[in-house]
């Protein structure tokens, strides 16, 4: 039996779609082992699996880090591993409560963790290095050297793309907000 893996890119907001797709691979018979950046999903193949994944946003001192880790435990939840302060979390559909949220309060609170501690950082980096970087490059260019152009071109994409993942992981953000705010 084959181990596998996988490219998938899910930014900050797409959580649940990574659970999903987590989910759907135990379904083939194929369980996650790990994850490394940039998104290199490593799966391990078993029979196929009612397996559920949650992943939580949960930066903590190492300190509470044990009876955060002991918490979920209690409540049937294998740990996995952690990357980039998200704790990746599975357990076997038995049945019982599948969620590790209480209440949509709780959901939005996990939401705001995340936009402040990782959303808001790059929104400050992209106002306050990359767009005067490229102001700086547009004004003092020199247009006829064919690496200067080269690098240009690049900058371009690289702003390109910075602002769709950008804006896509905001309008995600936006859109859970809607679907757990509370009324």
């Amino acid at each position: 039996m084959a181990d596998k893996k996988e490219f998938h890119l899910f930014v900050l907001s797409e959580y649940e779609e990574e659970e999903k797709y987590l989910c759907d691979m135990a379904k083939k018979g194929y369980l996650f082992e790990k994850v490394t950046l940039p998104g290199i999903y490593h799966f391990k193949k078993s029979e196929p699996e009612n397996r559920i994944y949650r992943i939580d946003f949960n930066p903590q001192k190492k300190e509470n880090r044990e009876s955060y880790l002991q918490m979920f435990k209690d409540y049937g939840w294998e740990y996995i591993q952690d990357l980039n302060e998200f704790s990746y979390f599975s357990k076997l559909e038995d049945g019982t409560e599948d969620e590790i949220f209480s209440d949509n309060a709780s959901r939005i609170d996990m939401l705001e963790r995340i936009y402040h501690r990782k959303v808001m950082p790059l929104l400050v980096l992209f106002l306050c290095c990359i767009i005067p970087q490229g102001m700086r490059m547009t004004i003092g260019g020199n247009y006829a050297d064919p690496i200067s152009i080269a690098f240009y071109i690049l900058w371009i994409v690289c702003i390109f793309l910075y602002i769709v993942l950008i804006t896509r992981c905001i309008a995600g953000f936006n859109r859970l907000r809607k679907k757990y705010d509370i009324k």
